[in-house]
């Protein structure tokens, strides 16, 4: 059994070797006496037995020493391998120094070469060839040092074998001779892992063109890469594209690749061009769509938010509550559909704050309604106002809904976007807006939540208006077909506050059954609640004729004469044809509530908001949506039809607003004189107001002319001369 001596190689130079197969000084004077002390051993074997060992023939070479500057020694045996033949020092093949063996003269040579190289890259390109692996530094190779932490029998076994390896490769490749050798011993057999180290750097010889077996015993033998195989393999290899260094290629082919470069060059400028053309054009679009930005602001404005449509009864059924979801959404569809969306500015809304609730609504209410978790703590008698609805949900009456997670924060959401709409107009940061909103707001009274409402937002902006900007002259219309029996409460003795609500009465038997003609008001706000309150149900029911006329004799002449600051209008659409009784009757076209925002948009300088309240005929409430936004955005307006210009109030409704004009005569002068007019029509109307205006126009004329004669005075007489006497 062989036994290798223990001593630990330089971790150097075995990573050098694994990469380039040099070994240093050290190694090969330890291979040398390594060497002498096995044949040492193995003479005195064979002296002792009189015989020669019966080991497996082994490589060994005349020159032991690997090193060129030894010479060969001249004590070891002759033994010649029959394949390998005799040793011939002038064909041995110097290996590389390291950098543990300076050599000044090879060092500059190799620093001459790589400086031409360097200076030159097509030299360098055609004299240096390809390799795969790149060199590494030796402060790298020192950093590797650390990391190798191999035993000694190991790292001699490695390096011995490498070196044998690397030795026969360099003299078949010197002499050219058989194909095959064979090595053989249990020393060998590390050879195989180095072996498959060495095939990659043999790789990149043109001369390996034989091929090398290996044998050794109960090991199957490994065969090298031929030049048959390397071709195959670069035949695969894909070259890459020719650089700037690069000499070009000749002839023909030369002609047809500046062809090609060319033709390649073309596309790429043609495509740049195109592509500097389209962002050209986009620039100019831009700078067209600033300037007219510049030149047109938004002067209009819209807000919304689909959180306020998880309100909704926790049975799920939407058919059996009016008030549903369904009604913003498909309001601001229409808008979007129609594009009176885009010439809006469109904002977010907010939920307002519990202060702002407060306002208007008490502090229970306002923790009751608007805050979901102290709920719990208030006390247990305001519970019972929860009932359960024939649904199966819940609700505070039988008609308005609660949902115990999203009715609180939509409710909140409603007011804020109302509350954020009207300062933005009440601040000239826009000119008047619409507020599509729900729940709606007008019922809700200080405590109490009724008719679907729970907060009441044209109430609580109005009385923020007053607080925080200090406007003295707010005009709230309400045409929703319902009495805002929460706005009146809140507004009933406040005479900075106009209230003017036109719904259906019927002497108190519709709901709410509040707004008679008769509350005016009280305290300083006397005359400052005014109630055109129709009466006589539905035989028949009021129209376009009746609505246009309220307008004609009691809205707009008290309005005027009030002069507001600001209007805030409660646009419930329930009064339009498609509602049934219970929720309306009335007949009113979707274009009648344009022309009414119009005679508004007279007020206040065009300072206007809309917040939706009522109205659950889906195309109803969008037809009347369309036309009044198109009305704030001061587009034309359908005409109305030829009858109803034509067509007199009915009866009822000349009552009802005999009534009204006969209780608020004593507070607006301006009333007095449309009382005889009540039964006209709207084109007699228009008559009448011209021949009155020409003669008020005769008359200021004639008065005129009047005092021009008596101004003008005539001269006096010359007196009679009395004869002398």
């Amino acid at each position: 059994m062989i036994t290798w001596p223990s001593f630990h190689a330089p971790s150097q130079t075995f990573y050098k070797f694994s990469y380039c197969a040099v070994a240093s000084t050290e190694v090969k004077m330890r291979l040398q006496e390594f060497v002498l002390n096995k044949k040492k051993a193995l003479a005195q074997r064979s002296l002792n037995q009189g015989g020669l060992p019966n080991d497996a023939p082994y490589c060994k070479t005349q020159h032991s020493s690997l090193d060129q500057s030894s010479p060969p020694q001249t004590g070891m045996s002759t033994y010649n391998h029959p394949v390998l033949g005799v040793y011939n020092p002038r064909d041995d093949f110097p290996l590389r120094k390291t950098a543990s063996e300076p050599n000044l003269k090879l060092r500059s040579r190799l620093k001459q070469k790589v400086s031409e190289r360097r200076s030159s890259p097509l030299l360098r390109r055609r004299d240096s060839p390809i390799t795969t692996a790149k060199k590494r530094s030796l402060d790298m190779a020192g950093k590797r040092r650390a990391g190798l932490n191999l035993s000694a029998a190991q790292g001699v076994s490695i390096l011995a074998g490498c070196c044998c390896l690397a030795s026969v490769f360099v003299l078949q490749l010197k002499l050219n001779l058989q194909d095959v050798f064979y090595l053989s011993g249990d020393v060998l057999k590390v050879l195989i892992k180095a072996s498959l180290i060495i095939s990659s750097v043999l790789q990149g010889f043109s001369l390996c063109n034989k091929v090398f077996l290996v044998c050794v015993p109960g090991v199957s033998g490994i065969s090298m890469p031929t030049a048959a195989s390397m071709a195959k393999l670069q035949r695969q290899h894909r070259p890459l594209g020719r650089t700037q260094s690069a000499p070009l290629p000749q002839g023909s082919a030369a002609q047809a690749h500046a062809q090609a470069l060319a033709l390649q060059q073309l596309v790429v400028q043609q495509q740049h061009q195109q592509f500097l053309e389209k962002h050209k054009q986009q620039f100019q679009q831009q700078q067209r769509c600033l300037f007219l930005c510049s030149c047109c602001v938004f002067t209009h404005c819209l807000v919304y938010d689909s959180l306020m449509q998880k309100h909704q009864c926790m049975c799920g059924n939407t058919n059996s509550h009016p008030e549903h979801a369904g009604r913003i959404q498909s309001i601001w569809s229409r808008l979007q559909e129609t594009g009176l969306r885009a010439q809006c500015e469109c904002i977010r809304g907010r939920k307002a704050t519990l202060e702002e609730l407060q306002t208007v609504h008490s502090e229970a209410h306002v923790l009751l309604y608007g805050t979901n978790p102290l709920r719990q703590k208030l006390d247990c008698s305001i519970t019972p106002m929860f009932v359960r609805l024939p649904c199966g949900g819940v609700g505070v009456d039988s008609d308005t809904i609660w949902n115990e997670v999203h009715s609180s924060s939509a409710a909140r959401l409603a007011v804020g976007s109302v509350v954020e709409l009207v300062f933005k107009v009440a601040t000239g940061e826009l000119k008047n807006g619409f507020a599509v909103v729900r729940p709606p707001g007008h019922h809700a009274e200080e405590s109490t939540p009724m008719g679907f409402c729970y907060f009441n937002s044209v109430a609580i902006a109005a009385k923020l208006l007053q607080q925080r900007l200090s406007f003295n002259k707010i005009l709230i219309v309400d045409w929703d077909v319902h009495h805002g029996n929460g706005t009146q409460q809140a507004f009933y003795d406040d005479p900075n506050v106009l209230y003017l609500s036109i719904h259906r009465y019927d002497d108190g038997n519709f709901f709410p059954g509040s707004g008679a003609p008769d509350e005016v008001g009280s305290g300083a706000g006397v005359g400052f609640n005014v109630n055109v309150a129709f009466t006589g149900g539905l035989d028949p029911p009021m129209g376009d004729v009746e609505y246009l006329a309220a307008f004609r004799t009691v809205v707009m002449p008290i309005a005027n004469e009030f002069a507001p600051d600001i209007v805030l209008v409660s646009s419930g659409f329930d009064a339009v044809e498609g509602h049934p009784p219970p929720l309306g009757g009335y007949t009113l076209t979707s274009k009648c509530f344009g022309y009414l925002t119009r005679q508004l948009m007279t007020l206040a300088g065009g300072r206007v908001v809309l917040a939706l309240e009522g109205g659950h005929d889906l195309t109803a409430i969008c037809d009347a949506s369309e036309a009044c936004v198109a009305a704030l955005l001061g587009q034309e307006l359908d005409p109305l039809p030829k009858a109803v210009l034509e067509q007199r109030p009915n009866p009822n409704a000349v009552r009802s607003l005999e009534k009204v004009i006969e209780t608020h005569s004593k507070y607006w002068r301006s009333v007095h004189r449309y009382s005889p007019r009540l039964g006209l029509s709207l084109l007699e109307a228009k008559r009448g107001d011209s021949e009155e205006a020409e003669a008020v126009s005769a008359m200021a004329s004639l008065s005129v002319a009047n005092t021009n004669t008596m101004d003008q005075r005539p001269e006096e007489e010359p007196m009679e001369e009395e004869e002398p006497l």
